[in-house]
């Protein structure tokens, strides 16, 4: 099997159905894995009622949506591994797009693209990946990225991070050599729901990654930028919010 699609969820029925009625316009080349904790809303009813769908579920309590994909990547079958929000979608042809470019450039580890941010279905910026700027910030979307499945034979999320465990992979897996490919498409549509939320904990688990990797004076200030940045992505999106 091509790829195993990892997707954490938690009440979450107002969403569920869009992110897997977009992967059942792809080719079926996956499976999808639902990690569910416990969820006390129709989530789980939802998936149920859907035909001819190459899924499976997990339904127990975990420890966040890093424990969750893990647990998901454990019993995963595919080659590859692709982390999907589950307010997360595709677009029709996104998997087949990905399949003929690793076909083509097989000597590669990660495979990573672009990402659409959305605000209650409304555009709000387009993000290209950058691995130059990994150093120094989240510059690749976990829903954008491809990872080859023998990656995660010795590697895994910190479950000690909240929202940054992904960053800290990827840096961990830059600085082992691992190969990165771009691919300069739009390769996922995110939601930023929950955003304000997470601003906080963005900023510990940033600083904390920043110490661990870099422990410099020009580390510690690039974080500061990044939360800066966001502290002003937040209120332009609650102002765009109101319109």
């Amino acid at each position: 099997m091509f790829l195993s699609i990892i997707t954490p969820t938690f009440n979450s029925e107002k969403n569920i159905l869009k992110n897997i009625e977009s992967l059942n316009l792809q080719e079926k080349i996956f499976e999808q894995i639902i990690v569910d904790n416990q969820s006390n809303d129709k989530t789980i009813e939802i998936i149920n009622k859907i035909a001819n769908y190459p899924f499976r579920i997990i339904s127990e309590k975990d420890n966040g949506i890093y424990d969750a994909m893990n647990k998901g990547t454990e019993i995963s079958k595919g080659d590859f591994i692709l982390y999907l929000n589950s307010d997360d979608w595709l677009e029709p042809t996104t998997l087949k797009q990905v399949r003929e470019l690793i076909t083509k450039n097989p000597h590669y580890d990660i495979y990573y693209g672009n990402t659409k941010y959305y605000n209650n279905d409304k555009l709000i910026f387009g993000k290209k990946s950058n691995l130059k700027k990994l150093n120094f910030t989240n510059s690749i979307s976990h829903q954008a990225t491809y990872f080859k499945k023998d990656i995660f034979k010795s590697y895994s999320y910190d479950v000690g991070y909240k929202i940054a465990a992904d960053y800290d992979l990827n840096l961990t897996l830059k600085k082992k050599k691992f190969k990165y490919f771009y691919i300069d498409k739009d390769l996922s549509n995110n939601s930023i729901g929950g955003y304000s939320s997470n601003l906080e904990i963005s900023f510990n688990d940033f600083l904390k990654i920043q110490l661990k990797y870099n422990g410099t004076v020009l580390g510690l200030l690039f974080t500061f930028m990044e939360y800066r940045l966001n502290f002003f992505k937040l209120i332009f999106f609650k102002l765009f919010k109101k319109r």
